[in-house]
This record gives structure tokens, C-alpha cells and sequence, in this order.
């Protein structure tokens, strides 16, 4: 009988221990919507100094995205094939806003977007296996 009450507690405190891995998803339907950037190059997005919400929206039967990336409103096309994501070089209008720190690091990164995932209701753009810019949906 101790040798099965210490089995259960041994496989207990192993089953609390282990945290469950976030679930990435690729399914594309995921995509269609619209995200605000919460982070770049790992750095959380600091949303006071923006003019206004980092965003863009995915539209599938254009294939086009459209939005802001802080202070210009950006626009462009993308490509997706399951977990494989590109996009056309993004067009930007031209103002001036205060801080272009944000927008500047987020337009320079995207051009390196090669895969996608959805974990915890946060999409990240990666280039390869290291994550570039993170998004939550609106």
C-alpha cells in the first residue's frame, strides 16, 4: 500500500510541476482580422508616445493589409501558405510625428517576416524562429 501512496504522490507533484506549452495554431482564417502591435524585437510597445494605435487588418480577397504603424497609415499586399507568411514592400504616407521609434523599427522588421503564429490569442510575426513583432487582436 506505501508503495502505491507514494507512486500517486510522486506522479502528482510531477503533474503539477509540468506548466502545458501555449497552443500555436496556424490556421489561417486566424489572420482575418485586426491586430494591434503590442511588441517589436521583443520590446513591449510603448503606446502613449504613438499618435496613434500601431494596427493593421488582414483582408483575404484582396490579400492586401492596410492600417497605421504609429503615425502613417501603412498598406501593402501579403502571401500566406499555412505556417509561411511574406509581404510586398509596404507603401507609408509621410508625415511627421514626434516619436517614429516604433514605426521605424516595425517597418524596417517586416520585410524579414518569413512564418506566422497564433499562441494565447497573440500573433507573431517571426523570421524564422526568432519572433519579431507581437499582436493582439482588437
Amino acid at each position: 500500500m506505501k508503495k502505491y501512496l507514494a507512486f500517486f504522490a510522486a506522479l502528482a507533484f510531477a503533474t503539477s510541476c509540468s506548466t502545458p506549452k501555449p497552443v500555436a495554431t496556424n490556421n489561417e482564417e486566424d489572420l482575418y482580422k485586426t491586430w494591434r502591435l503590442v511588441e517589436v524585437q521583443g520590446q513591449t510597445v510603448d503606446t502613449t508616445k504613438l499618435q496613434r494605435p500601431a494596427e493593421f487588418t488582414f483582408n483575404k480577397m484582396e490579400q492586401r493589409i492596410s492600417g497605421s504603424a504609429g503615425c502613417n497609415n501603412i498598406f501593402g499586399k501579403f502571401t500566406v501558405s499555412a505556417d509561411k507568411l511574406t509581404f510586398s514592400p509596404l507603401a507609408a504616407t509621410k508625415m511627421a510625428c514626434a516619436d517614429m521609434s516604433v514605426e521605424s523599427k516595425f517597418l524596417q522588421i517586416v520585410d524579414k517576416v518569413n512564418n506566422w503564429k497564433v499562441t494565447e490569442g497573440f500573433l507573431v510575426l517571426n523570421q524564422d524562429a526568432t519572433p519579431l513583432a507581437k499582436f493582439i487582436a482588437k
